[in-house]
């Protein structure tokens, strides 16, 4: 299943100047929202003597385990945390309607280059899924959602694997906010990437020169087969990411047979700017069928 949807809004703000980061915070604030109860600071994983750590928003306890939602925060890979690009924000929004949402802190470039963000991310899935009676989630149903950089964390973090969703690192739904899809040398091809985020995806690979650079391995694009989870795809016709990332990425999962959305807003904005009331309606949408 699949399916495009082109929105007509026009953006009034002003997309951040780096190449990657991810600004802004959802626009609303749903009415008749119910409290939610935020645990800060959990530590789910220590490497090389850095603790790594997360914090949960709640909601209101219920007769059933909650979904749950991983966010990853923007910044071009190299800065950003998890309090950062809107994920806090976000993080109540979820609680508010009955999601559970970790905002998650992955490790940073330039010290720590690709598959480690990958590695914390699967890491994180795998401490929320033995630590699910603490969070009150249903271990079977967890996705993630990311903004600019951590939109490609998530989608490569979704391409990991094979078979069944529900168990190990494996994520049962994506949401991308403004994110690459392909790191081969392919990428200057799509669209008009400009030179700051051509820069900003190398330091991420560890390369200097995308032509000679394995970005590939790295490419969420390249990685899809047909067990891996739904996705909605997010981004706008005047992306600082090319929209032309999110259709390579719409024609790669279409073969694969996944089910997916396509959403392209019409004007500027970038990662969690893209948060509308008519993304986020999308995203509950497609959450709740996903998830």
């Amino acid at each position: 299943m699949k399916r495009t949807t082109t929105l007509g809004v026009l953006f009034a703000t002003t997309l951040i100047a780096t190449g990657c980061a991810g600004g802004g915070q959802p626009s609303s604030t749903p009415a008749g929202s119910t409290a939610s109860v935020t645990e800060a600071d959990v530590v789910y994983r220590e490497v090389d003597g850095t603790e790594l750590g997360l914090d949960a928003c709640l909601p209101e306890a219920g007769d059933t385990p909650s979904p749950a939602v991983i966010l990853l925060h923007g910044g071009g890979f190299v800065e950003g945390n998890r309090s950062s690009s809107g994920m806090g924000q976000m993080c109540t929004w979820f609680a508010s309607h009955g999601y559970a949402a970790f905002p998650v802190s992955y490790r940073l470039v330039p010290d720590y280059i690709y598959p480690s963000q990958i590695e914390d991310v699967a890491a994180s899935v795998e401490f929320l899924r033995a630590n699910a009676d603490r969070f009150a989630i249903d271990p079977a149903r967890i996705g993630a959602l990311g903004s600019s950089a951590g939109a490609i964390i998530a989608l490569q973090a979704a391409t990991q694997g094979e078979g069944a969703t529900d168990s190990g690192s494996r994520l049962g739904a994506v949401v991308s906010l403004s994110g690459v899809a392909d790191m081969s040398p392919a990428a200057a091809t799509l669209g008009e990437p400009s030179g700051e985020a051509m820069a900003l995806m190398l330091a991420y690979l560890g390369c200097t020169d995308i032509t000679t650079c394995d970005g590939a391995a790295a490419s969420p694009v390249t990685n899809l087969d047909p067990s891996d989870p739904p996705a909605l795809l997010v981004t706008s016709k005047h992306d600082l990411v090319p929209v032309e990332q999110a259709q390579a990425m719409d024609a790669a999962m279409t073969e694969q047979g996944i089910p997916h959305e396509l959403v392209v807003l019409l004007g500027g904005g970038h990662g969690a700017q893209l948060m509308t009331p008519r993304v986020e309606e999308s995203i509950l949408h497609f959450l709740e069928a996903s998830l």
